[in-house]
């Protein structure tokens, strides 16, 4: 599908295809996604270029991110999106820029691209041609990874307390060994989910900091100093949001160690407790044995037993059943075995 804008009044707005699906003669901007072969011949008709495959853009070579054919700068990054989800992406986009026009090939729907379009719509002079289309482009999704971000750092204070500071659950009752561990595995999920997703981040921030490097570097936005000093501002920005990723991508480390550590503790726990109570009735079984053999010996049917004519047979019997079970445990608390 092929999306044109055109400028209108200072402000960018959308316009419409030709009888055939050919981009207008004023656009500046085409958004192809997912494009079929009909729409990359007539954006090659209209802009003199050969539109990349997917499979070119997922190239990992910086030659084959970053170059130039004649007049047009190819510039691919990858652009993460899906942040709401449980399944983060980052995708491939390429940015072309012409002395005319910006093309940008993509094959999924990041929000940033939505934000800007509304954007531009809106602000008038922000977006004047094809140059500051690409920088106002590339500062919106800049600004969308500083979000993602900000709701991982939150996302991870609040694991953090969840590990370190909330062995209640916050209603002041104990929290069962099975509660805990239940619930680590749920700080463990979480922070899978962000350490995905910081990962994916720095994808992006790495391939927007060499397409800044490289804009600088090949002079592709002329001589207009604003738009150098927002490409230096930009460039800073993301080494600032480079060092943030790599403390949150520190932090995760540190939280899914301390997890898995607490995890570990919960675990030995409540086997140290099963162990004790499997030595109580294994000491409780030992100390009865005793008690057990005398009642079994005078329990037997046999017709001659000296002790069957005693007046205090009887209490003799239970006597020695009970000294016989004291005995033992006596031994068994001495030892420290209870």
């Amino acid at each position: 599908m092929i999306t044109a804008y055109a400028l209108s009044g200072g402000r960018l707005e959308r316009a419409a295809l030709g009888p055939s699906g050919e981009p207008p003669a004023n656009a500046v901007w085409l958004d192809l996604l997912a494009p079929s072969k009909d729409e990359e011949s007539a954006v090659q008709a209209f802009a003199g270029l050969d539109v990349p495959s997917r499979e070119e853009m997922q190239e990992i070579e910086v030659s084959s991110r970053l170059y130039r054919e004649g007049d047009a700068h190819f510039m691919t990054a990858p652009v993460i999106h899906h942040t709401d989800t449980t399944r983060p992406e980052a995708t491939p986009i390429t940015f072309i820029l012409t002395p005319n026009s910006l093309v940008t090939v993509r094959y999924t729907s990041p929000k940033s691209l939505d934000f800007f379009a509304a954007r531009a719509a809106r602000q008038i002079g922000w977006c004047t041609n094809a140059e500051t289309i690409l920088v106002g482009l590339l500062e919106t999704i800049v600004d969308r990874v500083a979000d993602v971000m900000e709701r991982v750092a939150s996302d991870l204070d609040t694991l953090s307390r969840k590990v370190f500071y909330d062995p209640t659950g916050g209603n002041g009752d104990e929290k069962s060994d099975e509660q805990a561990t239940t619930d680590l595995q749920a700080v463990l999920r979480g922070l899978g989910r962000n350490g995905d997703l910081t990962s994916k981040t720095r994808d992006t921030i790495l391939g927007l900091d060499r397409m800044a490097t490289y804009l600088g570097a090949a002079e592709a936005l002329g001589a207009r100093k604003d738009l150098k000093a927002r490409l230096k501002t930009l460039s800073r920005d993301l080494r600032s949001l480079a060092e943030h990723d790599g403390f949150l991508s520190s932090k995760v480390n540190f939280l899914l160690d301390a997890t898995l550590g607490m995890i570990s503790i919960e675990q030995n726990r409540s086997m140290t407790e099963q162990n004790n109570i499997i030595k109580i009735f294994t000491v409780a079984a030992t100390a009865l044995l005793p008690p057990t053999l005398v009642a079994s010996i005078y329990g037997m049917n046999f017709k001659w037993q000296p002790e069957l004519q005693w007046d205090y047979g009887y209490l003799y019997a239970l006597v020695l059943m009970v000294v016989s079970a004291v005995v033992p445990y006596w031994y068994f608390k001495r030892r420290g075995w209870l």
